[in-house]
């Protein structure tokens, strides 16, 4: 018992190196499991907001033709006519491509040209 009221009363400061370097290795670890998921996290949430983007584009430019009997493949003339705020752009800071048929029905593509609305 003796030497455990020594070992309380003895005046340690500070951490060793082997302690240090031991915290720093699993703060490493800890490191390199958490940034690919929120990178990943955050590839998903853009293109989840494109496809969000998208199909808001596509359902304004349908209303629109409804409404008015004209098609349109300007996303300004949906934004003028109050269908939209304001124009959206892609992850990639673009502006989507709209087209659409005779009978109303929009198609929207990203700045790459991938289909997202439909």
């Amino acid at each position: 018992m003796e030497w455990f009221v020594k070992a309380l009363n003895k005046d340690e400061r500070g951490f060793t190196l082997i302690e240090l370097i031991v915290v720093i290795a699993i703060l490493g670890i800890l490191a390199a499991i958490a940034v690919p998921r929120v990178t990943t996290s955050l590839s998903n949430a853009k293109a989840n907001a494109d496809i969000a983007n998208a199909q808001i584009i596509g359902q304004a430019a349908e209303r629109y033709y409804i409404e008015t009997g004209n098609t349109t493949t300007d996303i300004q003339d949906l934004v003028d006519a109050g269908y939209l705020n304001k124009e959206p752009q892609d992850q990639y800071k673009k502006s989507f491509t709209l087209e659409m048929t005779s009978d109303g029905k929009a198609t929207v593509k990203d700045s790459s040209g991938k289909q997202l609305y439909p």
